[in-house]
């Protein structure tokens, strides 16, 4: 399975914790704008991520996951109740 990493990196400017949320809030649309304009053939996409910098760290950002692999995280996900049926 591919793997394509995309970064937007601020160097030298002091932005409060507020403006780095609201500036990662603003590149996870932009990027997932940008898949539907380069029209990527996603089968069973699951995004995981947030902007929240008082999170874990790793997850910060936006992660599009596709295939089998999402397939299989969004069942343990489901697993451990995130997921209400309607």
């Amino acid at each position: 399975m591919a793997r394509n990493e995309f970064r937007f990196v601020v160097d030298g400017v002091d932005l409060s914790p507020e403006q780095q949320t609201l500036i990662a809030a603003e590149i996870q649309k932009a990027g997932l704008a940008a898949l539907r304009t380069a029209d990527a053939r996603l089968t069973n996409p699951l995004t995981v991520g947030h902007g929240n910098i008082k999170l874990r760290p790793e997850w910060y950002g936006l992660w599009v996951i596709d295939g089998p692999f999402a397939q299989d995280l969004g069942q343990k996900i489901n697993d451990i109740g995130f997921w209400i049926q309607r």
